[in-house]
Parts: C-alpha cells; structure tokens; sequence
C-alpha cells in the first residue's frame, strides 16, 4: 500500500533533504503512519523531544494543481489566530516523494464533544474570523460571494446521474426536484450577502473529529480546502444535524445554539450571525443532501467496493424522506 512504500521513504527524503536538522529532531527519528483520507496521507514525525505531522498530498479536492502550497498558505495566515497549526515546511516541487509535502505542529487533545465543547468551538471560530481575509497572503485564493448559486451549482452537478437512474426510486427524485425548484426561486436571497460583505477564511469541513481539545489550548485542524467566505458557510455547517449526526447521535438544542451564538458574538462584536445562519441553512442541506444522493448512487455500482458500511447506512438514513422533510420543515 501507499502508505507503507511512503513510510520507508520518508526516512530516506529526511536525510538527503537535511530537513531532520532543520527541524531539530537529530538523527534517531521515527515515522509512524497516523490517519489516511482521500486525498493525503499523514505521519507522526518524532526525535530529540519533538513530535511534527508529516503530510503527504495525494491530489485535491478543489482540483488545484498546487493543492499542497493552497493548504500551506491558508495555514501560514491562520497562524494569528493561535487556533490552528504552525506550519514549519512545504515542498511542493515532487520531485523526490512525487507528491506535495507539508510539515507541520503536531497538536495534543481529543476531538470536540458537542455537551462540552461547544464554547471552545465559538471561541475558535471567533478567533479566526478575526483574521483579515483581505491580506495579499490570500490574494490567489478561492473567494465565494454568491454562495446561494454556489450550492445549487454544486448540488445540480451531484444530482445529474441520480435524476437519470433507475435505481433511484420517484418519489426522491420528486423530492430532489421539488428541493432544487425552491432553491432557484430563493437564490434571488443571496443579496444580501452581497449588500452586507463578511469574508472570512472557512474551513468548509467543520465535522467534530476536526477539532483538537486540549487541556489548556483549543484548535481547527484539516485546512485542506477553505475558502474566503461569509462566517455562515462554517458556522451553519457546524451547528446542522447533517453535520453533528454523522459520527454522534446528537442534535442540538435551541438553548445550545443560542450559547454558541453569544460566545462567538462576544468575541467577534457582530450581531449579524444568526441571520446569515438561518438563510443560508436551507442551502446548506441542499448541498449535504444532495452528496449523499451522488454517494448513494455510487454505493449501488456493482464494482464499488463498499468500505465503510457505517457511512453507507448513515447515507440512507438522511435520505429517508421523513427526516429530509423534517429538516426543511421550516422552509418549505
């Protein structure tokens, strides 16, 4: 497997790079496979004291073609926030690894807990939406003004094939068509955005297994395609039950948002949020609903082999139709 070949050859890139001097880690050092996604692969990197994540880019997710430097400048100006990972190396010129490489702060903690840690979230948020979006670090990144038209987009293009397929039952491609109809009658509503302009950096895949909770520090990890946006994109993310249900069983309270929501504000001084949230929420299932419509159909190819059950079963769950019109009642 990749991740086995790369293992061994990290030590090698270590030695001829000289990057184990600079980061200080001497000579006896040791690579550990930590977590594999999609599109990188991670090692822990430890030595003399030191412990670093050694990321491996595999491809992208925005189809960039320097997926590596796009994530290594996100990081660099996130830094300010103190909530994020430094980051100490990139090499993207592939020419030893054959693929982008990323060195960066290895962080202590646990994953975020919804009935504990929803205050650390805010505050977390808030501290990075702080940062100035506008900066010239910035300059060459994905910016998203009309994220009403960018999740029908999105959405139209993921729900292509499943309009088409037989396996796909008529009263979902009822559903999806009546949900795609009203989203088009109700784009004309992302003016506000654009009369009211908030842009911050977005991590867009703000799921609990991507936060660290430490014992004295808090943070946000995975900055593998943010974007400059408004906060609502991160924080209507955050809070939706196609979020929060996808790995717990938890939907949060009213009285639990409304926490959130003073904890961000008295960080930030903005009393805009829960507006931009409750706008552009509906857009957000959208988007969310119509992926596990795509995922699905994926799921029924006969040459897919399914590797994760407990994702499959959690993709028919939110395309049952009660809980599809339940989380849209307050809609349509």
């Amino acid at each position: 497997m990749l991740k086995d070949i790369l293992n061994n050859k990290i030590y090698d890139y270590l030695k001829y790079s000289n990057l184990n001097e600079k980061l200080n880690i001497g000579e006896d050092y040791n690579v550990k496979f930590l977590a594999q996604g999609e599109y990188n692969i991670n090692f822990a990197l430890e030595g003399s004291n030191k412990k670093y994540v050694f990321r491996v880019n595999t491809g992208s997710q925005l189809g960039l073609e320097n997926q590596i430097k796009y994530e290594y400048e996100a990081l660099k100006n996130l830094e300010a926030s103190s909530v994020t990972p430094k980051v100490y190396y990139l090499d993207d010129s592939k020419k030893d690894l054959d693929y982008g490489i990323l060195v960066m702060e290895f962080l202590e903690g646990k994953p975020l807990r919804y009935d504990k840690d929803l205050n650390s979230a805010a505050k977390i948020f808030a501290k990075i939406h702080s940062i100035d979006a506008n900066g010239n670090g910035l300059k060459n990144f994905i910016v998203e003004d009309n994220i009403f038209s960018a999740r029908i987009n999105e959405s139209q293009k993921l729900l292509r094939d499943f309009f088409q397929s037989s396996k796909i039952p008529l009263y979902l491609k009822n559903f999806f068509d009546i949900f795609i109809n009203w989203a088009e009658k109700n784009r004309y509503e992302e003016k506000y955005f654009l009369e009211n302009k908030w842009h911050v950096i977005n991590n867009t895949e703000v799921n609990s297994g991507n936060f660290i909770i430490g014992k004295e520090k808090s943070y946000l990890i995975d900055w593998e395609k943010p974007v400059i946006s408004d906060p609502c994109q991160d924080l209507t993310q955050f809070l939706a039950p196609t979020t929060t249900l996808w790995k717990t069983d938890r939907i949060l309270k009213e009285e639990e948002k409304e926490e959130f929501f003073k904890v961000y504000i008295s960080n930030l001084k903005d009393n805009s949020i829960r507006e931009r949230v409750n706008l552009y929420t509906p857009f957000l299932y959208l988007r969310a609903l119509s992926w596990c419509a795509y995922a699905y159909l994926e799921y029924q190819k006969e040459d897919k082999e399914i590797k994760n059950m407990d994702t499959y079963n959690k993709i028919k769950e939110y395309l049952d139709l009660d809980f599809m019109k339940d989380l849209l009642k307050n809609y349509f």
